[in-house]
């Protein structure tokens, strides 16, 4: 009983945890085959993706934007040729970011680079594109659709091409094939094309895919796997990356797209300088046709009157007019400057161009605020470029701009007032001097004012003529934003897909899987596995036979598998003398356990074995605990009281009359009714089956039987129906020492474990005990003793 109690106390220390390690070293090692399976089917399964995918690779340029350094170069000039050009501010790194990530850009490369059309050759399980070993180059010629369109290329004999299969966009056409030969202008229902054999021609073999996407479709494509970021918070370098299938083509991307930038960032910067070259060009034309007039007046007025040189007789008066007229001509000079200037920016058809800018007004202030509104008129259509109308800092930008634009109007009307005084004033006086000179002769008076108006209109047209170079210098000496610090680059190893993760996957998919199904069968799995999942069942546990298949293993599912565990084939007696097998030491066991419960050297034990349902293995635990008996040189008696079924019987084949017949006064002598079976083992068989077993266990015969059997041997073993069947084991646990209740493993229900307790603690079964029948190896306690248990056993308990 020490044992027992100590058996009870270890179950309930192993209840406490579902699954142990060695119950997951059980999952794995039983099943390995399956393992070793999956891990090869998920190692395929990885080297086929791996075949199927291609390889992208990385290649990273970086620039740096170059704020500050146009200003410096326009103030040197300033200083050599005397203009007045105006101090600039730096670019912001984070709208440039915007900028190189703009798909306008992009088309601009994939229009340079004729990236729409791709080429893809159909291999074995896997589609792979062509860059640079292309077998034919496409040629549009007319009538292309406006989205995109692909066909079906091959080459048979002869270097005859064969088109087939057009679609448009993704409509398939129902065409028939084109035919035709490399270089030939082919009509096809995609428009007009020729396809151009390459050096590749030759050695191509293989069925492919023409497709052509328009430019701006294909440079969100790429815009997609383009990446550009600033290096850092204190520094203007932005990290331009591209992932592509081709490392020359990635390195191609980036170097145009940088050229691209730099070609667009010039072009936006001298909008302001052409604005300002288109103004002086056309005043200058309307001053070229003045002076020639006033040239062509004056050369009439002096052949009419037969005039030469008049200087020397009115130089005094002359002197003294020229001052007062060169004051007039400036004033009057930046009059018209400042009135042109605000008719521009009132005019409607300007309202969104730039302000002419170095113009010729001295009013700094104004000039001042002209170039601050031309540079965020540039800034505002960069990121417009980028963006929409609609963008709440390109709304802000616009009412920055009209604010601006307000200010600047405001100063050009105080400006264009201060130089109308200026010029009343100054012709005022200009009127007293002509007033002097008046006295002279009128014919003097008039040659005089008309070269004056020739000399204000020389000086102005020389005045434009200088403005125009200096814009035209500064429009020259703009350069690119960037200066490019790493040229494209990257590793020859692909970024993606990435190999070692690719196979660290499939082995822990070729693992997990396998597992994953053996743990949710295990917990699915409501049936008594164990003897840990007895721990809530009062009934002391005598012991745990463990699982016999005639050394066959299981499949995943075979411990599911009820038509499996039902063979009752190897229902047989298995307890042999000199035979140490798992299933022999098991057996030892019990039957030490037992010995220690019904208690050594006394006579006549008699032990009851039941269940709560067929096929728990009852007929096989009582044969061969009783087999075990024998062999230690007891006198055993095996009994079959299954009335209705004679399973113990039939197993030994030995029922031809047996103890039905005594019980029914058909025989006088139940000693002649028993069978040797072994040494020292024997068998009262049932005999005929009766129709009323439970009247026959009842009546007075059936007592005397049990004690004159007690008295001639020393165990007598009773095989007896389940419980949940008939009553007949009741009756006969009165008449017993000791009750076993057979559990099979793997069939036995969890939900049917309070029929246990309420058996145990009702007292039904008398000195009730439990024996855990078809235990898998893994799951006993008989693993740890190293007698071969890998073997793994399966057997029934008969029909």
């Amino acid at each position: 009983m020490a044992e027992i109690n100590q058996n009870q106390n270890i179950q309930q220390e192993d209840s406490g945890s579902s699954v142990t390690f060695k119950d997951l070293v059980g999952m794995v090692w039983n099943y390995k085959w399956w393992y070793v399976l999956s891990v090869a089917v998920c190692l395929v399964f990885g080297a086929l993706y791996l075949y199927r995918t291609p390889s992208v690779y990385q290649r990273t340029a970086k620039v740096i934007i170059n704020e500050g350094s146009q200003d410096a170069i326009m103030r040197d000039l300033s200083v050599f040729t005397g203009g007045s050009f105006g101090k600039g501010s730096g670019e912001n790194v984070d709208n440039e970011v915007e900028a190189f990530s703009s798909p306008d850009l992009m088309k601009l490369v994939v229009e340079r680079l004729g990236l729409q059309t791709r080429y893809v050759e159909h291999q074995p399980l896997r589609s792979k594109e062509l860059y640079s070993t292309t077998p034919v180059e496409l040629k549009i010629v007319e009538g292309a659709p406006q989205s995109s369109f692909s066909f079906r290329l091959e080459k048979v004999k002869d270097s005859i091409l064969v088109l087939s299969r057009f679609t448009v966009g993704p409509d398939e056409l129902k065409a028939d094939r084109v035919v035709g030969r490399p270089g030939d202008t082919l009509s096809t229902p995609v428009g007009k094309l020729i396809l151009s054999p390459t050096i590749h021609f030759d050695s191509w073999d293989r069925t492919m895919t023409v497709s052509w996407v328009n430019s701006m479709g294909m440079a969100k494509v790429y815009c997609r796997n383009l990446s550009a970021s600033v290096s850092g918070k204190q520094t203007s370098v932005i990290v331009l990356s591209i992932d592509d299938l081709f490392p020359d083509r990635a390195e191609s991307i980036l170097s145009t797209l940088i050229d691209v930038y730099n070609e667009t960032w010039i072009h936006d910067k001298n909008r302001s300088a052409r604005n300002t070259t288109a103004f002086i060009n056309e005043r200058l034309v309307v001053i070229e046709q003045e002076l020639g007039g006033i040239e062509n007046s004056l050369k009439q007025f002096k052949e009419d009157n037969k005039l030469t040189d008049i200087q020397l007789a009115s130089e005094a008066y002359l002197k003294e007019s020229t001052d007062y007229s060169t004051k007039a001509f400036e004033v009057n000079n930046q009059l018209s400057i400042a009135q042109y200037i605000r008719n521009y920016m009132t005019d409607p058809s300007h309202s969104k161009d730039l302000i002419p800018a170095n113009s010729g007004l001295t009013n700094t202030e104004v000039e001042s605020q002209i170039k601050e509104y031309n540079e965020l008129v540039l800034t505002r259509d960069r990121l417009l470029a980028a963006s929409s109308e609609k963008n709440p800092l390109i709304l802000d930008m616009n009412s920055s701009l009209n604010a601006m634009k307000t200010t600047i109007i405001r100063s050009i009307d105080n400006l264009i007032a201060a130089f109308e005084l200026q010029a009343d004033k100054l012709a005022s006086q200009e009127e007293q001097i002509m007033g002097r000179i008046a006295a002279s002769s009128g014919t003097e008076m008039e040659l005089l004012s008309i070269e004056r108006q020739q000399k204000v209109k020389e000086s102005l047209y020389i005045y434009l003529l200088q403005q125009r170079e200096e814009n035209e210098i500064a429009g020259l000496v703009n350069v690119g934003n960037t200066r490019l610090i790493m040229t494209p680059n990257g590793s020859s190893y692909p970024v993606s897909p990435n190999k070692l993760m690719i196979v660290f996957v499939a082995l822990v998919l070729g693992i997990g899987i396998p597992f994953a199904a053996v743990y949710m069968l295990r917990v699915l799995d409501t049936t008594v596995g164990r003897r840990a999942d007895l721990a809530s069942v009062a009934a002391p546990f005598l012991g745990e036979i463990p699982l016999l298949n005639n050394g066959k293993r299981k499949s995943l599912l075979g411990k599911f598998n009820k038509a499996y565990r039902y063979d009752n084939r190897n229902c047989r007696i298995m307890v042999k003398s000199g035979n140490r097998d798992v299933i022999n030491e098991a057996f030892r066991v019990l039957r030490t356990n037992m010995d220690m419960m019904t208690g050594r050297g006394a006579k006549g034990h008699t032990v009851l074995a039941t269940s709560l349902s067929p096929n728990a293995g009852k007929t096989f635990v009582l044969m061969n605990i009783a087999a075990g008996m024998a062999l230690k040189g007891s006198r055993t008696l095996l009994m079959d009281l299954d009335l209705r079924k004679a399973t113990l019987s039939k197993t030994l084949e030995m029922n031809d009359t047996g103890v039905a017949a005594w019980l029914s006064e058909k025989s006088d002598d139940y000693r002649s009714n028993i069978r040797k079976v072994s040494e020292n083992l024997y068998l009262l068989p049932v005999g005929s089956l009766p129709p009323n077993p439970a009247e026959l266990l009842s009546s007075e015969r059936f007592p005397a039987l049990m004690e004159d059997l007690k008295k001639e041997y020393d165990y007598i073993f009773v095989d007896c129906p389940p419980v949940e069947i008939v009553a007949d084991t009741y009756i006969v646990s009165q008449y017993v020492d000791l009750s076993l209740f057979i559990i099979r493993a793997g069939v036995f229900d969890k939900h049917a474990l309070p029929v246990l307790d309420q058996l145990y603690t009702g007292g039904r079964l008398k000195r009730m005990a439990l024996v855990l029948n078809g235990v898998e190896v893994f799951n006993s306690r008989y693993g740890h003793y190293g007698y071969g248990y890998g073997y793994g056993y399966g057997y029934g308990g008969g029909k």
